[in-house]
């Protein structure tokens, strides 16, 4: 399969390794707003350095567009990519407007093209397994689920850094840091009935918020909590919390899963995988085929219609109805 990249920044670097990797993968045209990053990669893979997306787009000999530019930028450079009838891969968070992520369901559909949205953590074997111990009631009945996420990448921000800037990164810990969290915590729960969340400014740099917190309450009193950081070395983890264990994924010296009950403790560790081929493996399989992607347009509705409660919520100081796509 022919690739085009749009946005060449520091996550796309994760991208181009997956291509090197995978036999059947080919990157054939590159774009970014920074020419001489687009010519350095261009000549590095041989590729094509297209003077405008629409020229990238237009081309005939791409058949899909990863895209990795800035998290404002997604929405117009997905439109542009399926107007020209691409196959496309949108690293997350595809969007935080609920009414973006359901127009890019529509055109996805309008052109009859795939539609790939990169929550990469759903390829972890470790998160696999710990869905595994839930699907079989390992933890008994659960309750609660409560995750971190953090990095310290807020002290290193600078004015020319897209995310300094809070007309850009409105909610930059949720968004950048917790997008993975909130999109298996939807896969695994389902849809909130409420969410309250709360967001500061601690001392990173730049303008944009870094340190958050937001709580979902499910109808049937289920809880979920995500604390978010860009100021913190937090890792990443995550805790289902049932009537007879609990379960933990973690990543901090490995990847892996904590079976804790009464009388005993389990912990199993894995390998870590190359998730970025193996999304990339799977968005040539479905353009190829036609299959459904395993996290698709209407997971990245779901994302967003959370993003927007969030927002509304640290707006008006209140619990707020989260409405997911099918309302």
């Amino acid at each position: 399969m022919n690739l085009g990249f749009v946005g060449l920044g520091n996550y796309a670097i994760n991208h181009q390794r997956a291509v090197r990797k995978h036999p059947e993968l080919a990157l054939i045209s590159v774009y970014d707003i920074v020419p001489e990053r687009a010519e350095e990669v261009a000549r590095e893979f041989g590729a094509k350095r297209a003077p405008a997306i629409e020229a990238l787009a237009g081309d005939p000999d791409v058949d899909g567009v990863v895209i990795t530019t800035p998290n404002p930028r997604h929405y117009d450079d997905f439109k542009v990519c399926t107007a020209h009838g691409k196959h496309v891969f949108v690293n997350v968070p595809v969007t935080t407007s609920r009414a973006q992520a359901v127009e890019m369901m529509r055109l996805a559909e309008k052109h009859d093209v795939t539609y790939m949205a990169g929550h990469n953590l759903r390829k972890n074997p470790a998160v696999s397994y710990l869905k595994r111990r839930l699907d079989a009631g390992d933890i008994g009945t659960l309750h609660s689920v409560e995750a971190s996420v953090g990095g310290a990448a807020a002290y290193g921000l600078t004015p020319d850094n897209w995310r300094y800037h809070i007309r850009n990164a409105p909610l930059l810990p949720f968004a950048q840091m917790a997008v993975v969290f909130v999109d298996l915590i939807l896969d695994i729960m389902g849809a909130p009935e409420s969410i309250a969340a709360f967001m500061s400014k601690r001392d990173g740099a730049g303008e944009s918020p870094d340190l958050g917190a937001v709580i979902g309450q499910y109808a049937d009193g289920r809880l979920s909590y995500i604390g978010a950081s860009y100021v913190s070395h937090l890792g990443y983890e995550i805790t289902f919390a049932g009537s007879e264990a609990r379960v933990t994924w973690d990543s901090h010296d490995e990847n892996a899963v904590t079976l804790i009950g009464p009388e005993s403790r389990h912990r199993e560790t894995f390998d870590r995988i190359d998730e970025q081929y193996e999304e990339l493996a799977e968005f040539a399989h479905c353009a190829q085929t036609g299959a459904t992607p395993t996290v698709n347009g209407l997971d990245a509705c779901n994302v967003a219609a959370y993003f927007e409660a969030i927002e509304e919520s640290v707006n008006t100081g209140r619990a707020v109805r989260f409405r997911p796509f099918d309302e």
